[in-house]
């Protein structure tokens, strides 16, 4: 069953129980006179009335986006909670005039309730059926994420402690003439009834002033803090390096609408864009159920000025790749930073060397260092030449590597040659919680261990699959 036919079935259970309700404590608050049982009675008339439209709105908040409602029709779900509020308030006005009369009347008969074994019936019957309902509403409106039905699940959660108050001033009222006329005793039990009414009026408007304030909120595009705060953790998480300029958040119905602008890098090619797009958007998906998401991407003019990254844009500009930096503070206050520059192999040291000097004094300026030591390394990842072909069975023995050494199963074996260069590629399954420094460490595990076990015939290098 899809979600709109879940909340359809609960909305029209919530009509009939309602109907039912309001017909039998109208019969029983006639009959006994208590103010209690009329005012639940007339409580569950509205409820039947907000059932209905809770049915209404369900339905209409079902129909597709059109071009009058590009952002659905989820709001009549907030418009419906908001009417409820009305009506909600109309009986708290009600009952509380009513007592305030019977409390000020002269005429001993305004406080009289016959006593009947119906009204207890009726009010335990409510009790339990408001249990029941209640509970299912809130499954309901939590899987579907119903405002309406959350409403109503709200309402009648509310509507078990009223009856419950009703219930005591009912046992007050048939206790009250075992009690000695005149005494303060007498007084009270004498006005239970019309307490517990004063009880359940209290209740409505605190559920009033919930639902009406829920629906405000949410029928102005109150940003959903929760929300927001799911989505820049996703993002601060699993997609670090484009950060959150603006994010905004709205709710409509069941559905989110995600407005977001990220920083990317100003010579981004636009396709790569898109792609990068589709992926945030994937992601909010992921992490908001049910949403829609519009990406802007604004240029990053200002690049990072972290440590690592001064010396990699250094580097760049001298030609150099770089590895193995260390940054070091000593108990003296000296800053030292120590770098593996990567040169052709076949160069020689006088051909670099002013290079080298001016690199090194860039890093000095711009960080501040104390100590700037290089370690000049060949630029060795060439593949090498092999003199052997490969043989039939290469991929074959691959695996049968792979699963001696208890690695997990390629999921692809792929050779390429230039000559007698030769690279094999072994891509194995992602493992998307391991650390940068985990997965490295990994990686290169494994390839030692490949390197051991398979003939000297290719460079191997093992990756994780696109």
């Amino acid at each position: 069953m899809d979600a709109d036919s879940k909340k359809s079935v609960a909305a029209w259970s919530s009509v009939i129980w309602s109907g039912a309700l309001a017909a039998t404590k109208l019969v029983v608050g006639i009959i006994t006179g208590s103010l209690g049982i009329l005012s639940e009675a007339l409580h569950s008339a509205l409820d039947l009335v907000a059932a209905g439209g809770t049915v209404y709105a369900v339905k209409v908040a079902a129909r597709p986006a059109d071009e009058e409602h590009p952002y659905g029709h989820g709001k009549v779900e907030n418009l419906m909670a908001l009417a409820e509020t009305l009506l909600l308030l109309a009986t708290a006005a009600w009952v509380i005039m009513e007592a305030a009369e019977r409390l000020l009347s002269d005429d001993p008969a305004a406080l009289e309730v016959t006593f009947s074994y119906w009204a207890f019936g009726v009010i335990i019957l409510s009790i339990l059926v408001d249990v029941n309902r209640a509970r299912m509403l809130k499954r309901v409106a939590r899987e579907t994420r119903s405002a309406a039905l959350e409403a109503d699940a709200a309402h009648f959660t509310t509507d078990i402690w009223s009856s419950a108050a009703v219930l005591f001033g009912i046992t007050g009222a048939a206790v009250a003439d075992m009690t000695v006329a005149g005494s303060w005793l007498h007084w009270v039990l004498m006005r239970a009834d019309v307490f517990a009414s004063l009880v359940v009026a209290c209740l409505i408007l605190h559920v009033c002033k919930e639902l009406g304030q829920q629906s405000i909120n949410n029928l102005m595009d109150k940003s959903s803090g929760e929300a927001v705060a799911r989505v820049r953790q996703a993002m601060a998480e699993r997609m670090p390096t484009y950060p959150l300029s603006r994010l905004r958040v709205r709710e409509s119905g069941a559905r989110y609408y995600v407005d977001m602008e990220v920083q990317v890098p100003h010579d981004l090619h636009v396709d790569t864009a898109h792609e990068i797009a589709d992926a945030i958007e994937s992601l909010v998906a992921s992490t908001l159920e049910g949403s829609e998401t519009l990406v802007h991407m604004t240029p990053a003019l200002s690049l990072p000025e972290t440590p690592e990254f001064v010396i990699r844009r250094l580097a760049l500009t001298h030609r150099f790749g770089v590895h193995g930096l260390v940054l070091q503070h000593t108990d003296d206050g000296l800053f030292i930073i120590a770098v593996d520059l990567e040169l052709p192999p076949d160069a020689t040291l006088e051909s670099w060397q002013v290079a080298i000097e001016a690199f090194r004094k860039e890093v000095q300026r711009n960080l501040k260092a104390d100590v700037v030591a290089l370690h000049v390394e060949p630029d060795l990842r060439q593949v090498p030449a092999y003199s052997e072909p490969l043989p039939a069975d290469w991929e074959e023995q691959v695996r049968q590597a792979m699963i001696h050494r208890g690695a997990p199963l390629p999921t692809a074996v792929r050779c390429y040659t230039r000559g007698h260069e030769r690279l094999c590629i072994i891509s194995i399954p992602k493992e998307n919680r391991l650390t940068v420094a985990e997965s490295h460490a990994r990686l290169t595990k494994l390839n030692k261990k490949l390197a051991e076990r398979l003939p000297n015939l290719a460079r191997i290098m093992v990756t994780y699959e696109e």
